[in-house]
């Protein structure tokens, strides 16, 4: 399968290492040293779940039309969503299946905004990656996996085509009849995890152990499934209190992608995950203080970044 990887740094990178390793045609969209260290050393992936590696595929900064792809994985940072979709356009056929495993919940609607509903596919992934330096890829914490499925929860031929090509390289892929439901359940870890440790520099471990910062943690998810459940999803009642569970049991290696780019510099994707929560809920009437408390304190650091990049 022809494969092209929108956004090509931890997350992408991981995944379309394995499926270039798997035996698929696979096309890299990266930038600046990344883009240099990957056409000049390939791609190096150190990996608790696939081994350690390095794969020498196609890569480029911008599709020039001459390949199309069968599936793309849509990977990069939700503040990036609109130029990566027209840097992604040349390479995405009437045939091309897309898949977003971006964070929050929003990402499905823009790419069907761009390319049309019936060539999206929503989609999430857990999984522990950093991108060590330029053409370096550590994957830490196994196990991976990627859930996939259509919006009206079909079993659609090319949702079971995308799931094939993963799983055949050896990705944990689930197909889903709920991949909303899901998205929205990671969404609400994910600005528990990380919306608390960002706002309070502080890691999980700490939050945890600190009465008010643990406090914190569940009214932010509980705002977040409270924006869920009036939204229509049907959610477990136990899911926040299962999800304190889950951070206690893996207090000491749970870091959020969000925190590691704040301690970087790096934009945020605050608005993507707190913000999200943040206008659901005004939208519906539902309160969520805490959710807009972090919101607005972490612009400031998203602004600066994005001010620097230019």
């Amino acid at each position: 399968m022809k494969i092209l990887i929108m956004g090509s740094g931890a997350v992408g990178g991981y995944f379309g290492a394995v499926l270039h390793r798997g035996g698929h045609d696979v096309m890299f969209v990266a930038r600046g040293t990344h883009l240099d260290a990957i056409r000049q050393q390939g791609l190096r992936i150190e990996s608790a779940t696939s081994g350690n590696f390095t794969v020498r595929p196609t890569a480029t900064d911008r599709p020039d039309g001459s390949w199309i792809a069968d599936f793309a994985l849509f990977c990069v940072k939700g503040y990036d969503n609109p130029g990566a979709m027209a840097t992604m356009a040349p390479a995405v056929g009437e045939e091309t299946s897309v898949l977003t495993v971006q964070n929050g919940i929003r990402a499905g609607e823009e790419l069907a905004s761009a390319f049309g509903r019936d060539r999206v596919l929503l989609g999430l992934t857990y999984v522990d990656a950093v991108r060590k330096g330029p053409g370096h890829v550590v994957q830490l914490n196994a196990p991976t996996r990627i859930v996939v499925g259509e919006e009206d929860g079909s079993q659609s031929q090319r949702a079971i085509a995308v799931r094939d090509a993963l799983q055949d390289a050896g990705i944990t892929v689930e197909l889903s009849s709920h991949v909303g439901m899901e998205m929205w359940k990671k969404l609400i870890f994910i600005c528990g995890l990380s919306g608390v440790t960002c706002v309070t520099r502080a890691t999980i471990a700490e939050v945890l152990d600190t009465r008010e910062t643990r406090q914190l943690l569940i009214v932010v998810m509980s705002e977040a499934a409270a924006v869920a459940v009036a939204r229509g999803v049907q959610l477990d009642p136990t899911y926040v209190d299962d999800t304190v569970a889950y951070f206690e049991k893996n207090r000491e290696s749970l870091v959020s992608s969000m925190f590691v780019d704040l301690e970087q510099g790096n934009p945020l994707e605050v608005e993507i995950l707190n913000g999200a929560i943040s206008r659901s809920g005004r939208e519906l009437g539902v309160p969520t203080p805490a959710n807009d408390f972090i919101t607005s304190s972490l612009m400031v650091a998203h602004n600066r970044a994005m001010a620097r990049r230019g």
